[in-house]
């Protein structure tokens, strides 16, 4: 019965903030729309347009789990101090994931336009990527808010720091996945409409939102080797998750060959194999990595937060 009690007082004293996320939740949803460069509620009401409804699902998606990231640490000693402390870093994440939206339009489909690919051809395969790109965005956020520094000025400067950095391994995961792989992936989102290839790039974007999310939790403010512990635990997960592409190939699509049916055949199905492929390692990695739980020892001045972190 005490158990029970504990538990219904815990979830009471957690609503406060959760009201104040959602109240987020639904000003960053308008941020968020305004930010992808397409009318979305024209699109997908009146036009029945289901890639800008791939799209704006995976924002909303990244935005939620952005906003998780303001419920890292906070203060839980007053419902008002909770409230503020959701607030500030809430602002942060629906801002960070606005800027890394835009900037990611740029560079991850850079040779071609997003925008009349997603209203004049209705392609699915970039709202895929498009999607992949907002839910990485939304992991690495998360990730950034979860540090420690010993200042919040200090900290406010390690966030930006470590946004950088994850939007780095961001970039260069993507780069290396359009450099090496077996057909030209922007030929076949763009030319070809191919949507299982925008699935499996869709999908390998949120693997490496998982890694850089992963390889940013927690990270304090010795710079130096926090950046180069993420860089080496981001190259090695880049690495596996270009080499789940064999592993697909050889044990899960026996007699075929995943390259074919993405690229010749346009199997949707193959796409989505090779998208929960990338994700499964991704989010295995990620927690295989973790650092153990340890109870912080108690000191007269605790360093403050960068964001979320306990």
């Amino acid at each position: 019965m005490e158990a029970i009690i504990v538990t219904v007082e815990f979830v009471l004293t957690a609503l406060p903030r959760f009201a104040a996320v959602l109240l987020l939740a639904a000003a960053g949803k308008w941020i968020v729309v305004k930010t992808l460069p397409f009318r979305a509620p024209e699109e997908m009401m009146l036009r029945n347009n289901a890639a800008a409804g791939i799209a704006v699902a995976g924002a909303m998606v990244g935005l939620a789990i952005a906003l998780s990231g303001a419920l890292f640490g906070a203060p839980w000693t007053h419902p008002v101090d909770d409230i503020l402390h959701v607030l500030v870093y809430g602002v942060i994440a629906a801002e960070l994931m606005r800027a890394s939206l835009w900037v990611n339009d740029k560079a991850i489909l850079y040779t071609f336009c997003i925008t009349e690919e997603i209203v004049r051809d209705h392609n699915r395969g970039t709202g895929y990527v498009v999607a992949g790109s907002s839910v990485a965005t939304g992991l690495r956020v998360r990730g950034v808010l979860s540090g420690y520094s010993e200042s919040w000025v200090g900290g406010s400067g390690d966030m930006l720091i470590y946004f950088a950095v994850g939007q780095a391994i961001l970039f260069g995961g993507a780069l290396l996945y359009t450099s090496t792989h077996y057909y030209d992936v922007h030929k076949e989102i763009e030319v070809g409409n191919n949507e299982a290839a925008g699935m499996s790039f869709g999908g390998f974007l949120v693997a490496l939102g998982f890694i850089a999310g992963g390889a940013l939790t927690g990270a304090t403010h010795h710079l130096g080797e926090e950046i180069a512990a993420s860089g080496v635990l981001a190259g090695f997960g880049v690495g596996l998750l270009l080499a789940a592409r064999v592993l697909v190939d050889k044990l899960l699509m026996p007699g075929s060959s995943l390259a074919k049916e993405v690229a010749e055949d346009q199997n949707p199905a193959a796409g989505a194999l090779a998208a929960a492929s990338f994700v499964l390692v991704a989010l295995l990695l990620a927690n295989a990595t973790r650092s153990p739980q340890v109870a912080p020892v108690p000191v007269p001045a605790p360093a403050a937060e960068t964001g979320g972190g306990q």
